[in-house]
């Protein structure tokens, strides 16, 4: 039995050791090792796991970066559409029209069935059906197909965007809310003041809330909950493949947690919050 109360241990190996009945209680374990280990009958009470300080700081930068682009993105969508909507080409203004109605659709349907199906189901035939009224105007001679592709090249826009951003939305999800709100609004606010209007941060919303449901255990999201699980992996503190058997985790904050290939059946969780934490081939996101 070993005594590691009251200490920082902040991305600390403990992997494959004997740690039977040992106590961490009140330890900060961001970012520790403790793969393979036997933990059985630990005392894990206050404890804090989860991202060190360090890298959360660093995540936050690429949120921000990514958020920024999302915002850029958006704008260009905004301003393509806004072009094609004050086109002199009938064709081009219709295309404009279709460009919005496809675009409410997308989000509607990624809210409902998921980032994927909504592309599937929506944005490739939308852009296959563009493509051919495209070519087809042009070998016909009915019109240049211009007004198809700018289409085309709006809703490739919004979908870029909302990859982008709801990448932006898991990994500051892994920071907290007020961070989170902080890239959100700067995305869409960076769209907004190069060039887009209103458009670009209702875009960026419209992701965040999108995204947020994705981690909440939707289905049809599985792109999402992949990249929450490699941040957890990658930064986050691992149990995997450890002996947890008696483990207790009375009040503990357990945050970005890998309890991979280990059984958690007996665990005391003792009023624990479970944020972000991997269990089994899911990943479990709520408190």
């Amino acid at each position: 039995m070993k005594d590691y109360s009251d200490r920082n241990l902040q991305r600390m190996s403990f992997a494959d050791e004997d740690l039977r009945y040992s106590s961490f209680v009140n330890s900060d374990l961001r970012g520790a090792d403790f793969s393979g280990a036997n933990l059985s009958g630990v005392d894990f009470s206050l404890v804090k796991t989860g991202i060190t300080p360090l890298n959360v700081a660093f995540i936050f930068m690429i949120a921000l970066l990514i958020s920024l682009l999302s915002g850029y993105v958006a704008m260009l969508g905004g301003l393509t559409v806004q072009k094609m909507l004050a086109s002199e080409n009938d064709q081009v203004r219709m295309a404009g029209f279709m460009a919005i109605a496809i675009s409410l659709l997308f989000i509607l349907y990624t809210g409902w069935k998921g980032g994927g199906n909504a592309i599937k189901n929506v944005i490739l035939p939308a852009i296959l059906l563009a493509l051919f009224l495209s070519l087809t105007a042009y070998l016909s001679g009915f019109g240049t197909g211009m007004g198809m592709l700018y289409l085309v090249l709006s809703i490739l826009l919004i979908v870029i965007m909302f990859v982008a951003g709801t990448i932006a939305r898991s990994v500051a999800g892994t920071v907290s809310n007020i961070l989170f709100l902080i890239i959100a609004f700067s995305g869409g606010l960076f769209g907004k003041s190069v060039g887009g209007d209103i458009s670009s941060v209702i875009l960026s919303l419209a992701s965040a809330h999108i995204s947020k449901k994705a981690l909440s255990g939707a289905d049809g999201f599985t792109f999402l909950r992949n990249v929450t699980i490699f941040i957890t992996r990658k930064f986050g503190t691992s149990f995997r493949n450890a002996r947890l058997v008696n483990a207790r985790f009375f009040r503990a904050k357990i945050h970005n947690a890998d309890f991979s290939n280990s059984d958690i059946s007996l665990i005391n969780w003792g009023g624990a919050t479970k944020i972000n934490c991997i269990m089994g081939d899911t990943i479990f996101t709520a408190k």
